[in-house]
């Protein structure tokens, strides 16, 4: 266990708090020389001004948010399974069953595209392009082709059985990529800040969580894997790759050289559906996904993915989705909902400092009543963050009472994800 002390001057208010980190830091070591966190300063102007980084350009050392850095040494996990089923930044999860080329993952350092093709039971992952925006470095793979992979700067690429992976150096980062029989790719990303940082796309929203269109509207992940894929088709339209931007095998276009974006997974002859089905695999098949499989999806120790296994099993009729590796060994890092750049509580007025920014916002916080009743396990209530006094000249005696009164009120404070034993507040 480390101990982390973090002292605040906050507009003239000075706050000292002794802090415990529940898990041990993670990514204090030195960056290398050529990390892919370093090669957006070799163009500055290439990364957003909304990035998450500290004024010297090196990630907070702390895991939760920090005045300088909203979540650069947060470790963040993306799923998303063949058939197809995504797990967000946030653990949050959802269906898009149709066919389509999406950006996954994007942002001013990396992107991620991945094409999906229906099967007319349900659709799967075909392609996926990892895409190096500094270098111009890149990994591609679809089902039927051999993989290419020129990714050489700050990471390295290697490839075991089935599986292709790239690991970041010196970074607690990787992407793995793996084919999952003739079924369909899996991808599976282990995102560190310094590199995901204002990432968004299918993989959803690493500074504010959740899922979004392109235009910054919220999708409802509500109703569950089945719910959701009658309602995905509008978030996987909007993020679908423009053609002179698309770095997919073989883009899905029409005969105007316009994006192919469909809901149904039926594919079947043009031009009653989108997608021929010789487009994918023959859809008959001999013998399971998995042979020999002697798992069941109550094996899955992940109620999420357990769930999204049963699914499988009903519109496939193949019980060996059971043994999907990666079911029962996932990429998953639990978030926090903290870990997100979540605004201010509406009904608190949040103090503002010099910049004008929300204080309790930078610190990767929210305003919230009775904080010391709603505070979870690996929180701290700050004080004097949120309410602002409204300035008066009323006589002492009538300040002193108003005092009174609004010391039984419970006032607006700053939950931080930061791990402080109640005791030593």
């Amino acid at each position: 266990m480390k101990t982390f002390s973090a002292s605040f001057f906050l507009s003239g208010i000075f706050i000292a708090s002794t802090i415990l980190l529940a898990d041990a830091q993670r990514g204090a070591t030195p960056r290398p020389s050529q990390s892919p966190s370093e090669w957006a300063n070799k163009s500055p102007t290439a990364l957003s001004s909304k990035a998450p980084r500290s004024p010297s350009g090196v990630p907070s050392s702390s895991p939760a948010p920090t005045m300088e850095c909203t979540c650069c040494d947060c470790i963040h996990t993306c799923t998303i399974q063949p058939d197809p089923h995504y797990r967000a930044w946030d653990n949050s999860f959802y269906d898009f069953q149709g066919g389509c080329d999406q950006y996954a993952i994007k942002n001013d350092i990396i992107e991620v595209q991945i094409a999906t093709r229906p099967r007319t039971y349900y659709s799967t992952i075909t392609q996926i392009t990892v895409l190096m925006k500094q270098t111009a470095e890149s990994f591609k793979i679809a089902l039927n082709t051999q993989a290419v992979n020129t990714i050489v700067t700050g990471a390295a690429y290697s490839v075991t059985g089935n599986t292709h992976r790239i690991d970041f150096d010196n970074v607690p980062s990787f992407i793995k990529i793996t084919k999952y029989s003739s079924y369909g790719l899996v991808l599976q990303v282990q995102g560190h800040g310094t590199i995901f940082s204002n990432s968004e796309g299918m993989c959803g929203s690493w500074n504010h969580g959740g899922v979004r269109r392109s235009d910054g509207s919220v999708y409802s992940t509500a109703g569950g894997w089945q719910g959701t894929a009658l309602t995905s088709f509008s978030l996987a339209d909007s993020w679908k790759i423009p053609p002179n931007l698309n770095q997919l095998v073989d883009p899905a276009l029409d005969n105007n050289n316009l994006p192919i974006c469909d809901a149904s997974k039926v594919c079947g002859a043009q031009p009653a559906n989108a997608f021929p089905c010789n487009a994918v695999r023959k859809l008959v098949e001999e013998g399971p996904v998995i042979e020999d499989c002697d798992k069941k999806c109550s094996d899955i120790e992940d109620k999420v993915f357990a769930d999204a296994c049963r699914l499988d099993v009903a519109n496939t009729g193949d019980n060996s989705w059971a043994c999907q590796s990666s079911y029962l060994e996932p990429v998953l890092e639990k978030s926090s909902p903290c870990e997100f750049d979540k605004p201010d509580d509406e009904k608190c007025k949040p103090k503002k400092n010099k910049k004008n920014e929300y204080v309790c916002h930078r610190l990767g916080g929210t305003c919230v009543k009775n904080c010391e009743e709603n505070a979870p396990p690996g929180h701290t209530c700050l004080k004097d963050l949120c309410d602002v006094r409204k300035k008066t000249k009323a006589p002492k005696a009538t300040l002193e009472i108003a005092d009174k009164k609004k010391k039984k009120k419970k006032k607006c404070e700053c939950l931080v994800p930061f791990t402080c034993p109640r005791k030593e507040k």
